[in-house]
């Protein structure tokens, strides 16, 4: 009886322990560079990633950047965009400036 109670108090615990990740599946982070074409057309907020992707986003989430500045994005990924292909639909998680080294 007592390696049963022993044996349900340790599944517990491990149940208990496991960590899900599921809020972080599918995130990912890049560094690249802010382009902004000055345009109101379709896809004039664009984030060219050093990995050779495109992602597009709105003005709202690059906030104060400016053209050629250059970030870390955490992002998701939500598809292909249809009007700019082969360029990617993303959610913005978190972005920021990346510190020079001189």
């Amino acid at each position: 009886m007592k390696k049963l109670v022993w044996l349900g108090f340790m599944a517990i615990i491990l149940l208990s322990c496991h960590k899900t990740d599921d809020d972080d599946k599918g995130i990912k982070q890049e560094n690249g560079k802010v382009w902004l074409s000055g345009g109101l057309a379709t896809c004039a907020e664009q984030l060219h990633l050093d990995n050779g992707d495109t992602l597009i986003t709105s003005i709202e989430k690059i906030g104060t950047l400016k053209t050629g500045d250059k970030v870390v994005v955490k992002y998701r990924e939500l598809g292909t965009n249809p009007t700019c292909p082969p360029y990617i639909n993303c959610e913005i998680i978190e972005i920021s400036l990346m510190l020079s080294s001189y």
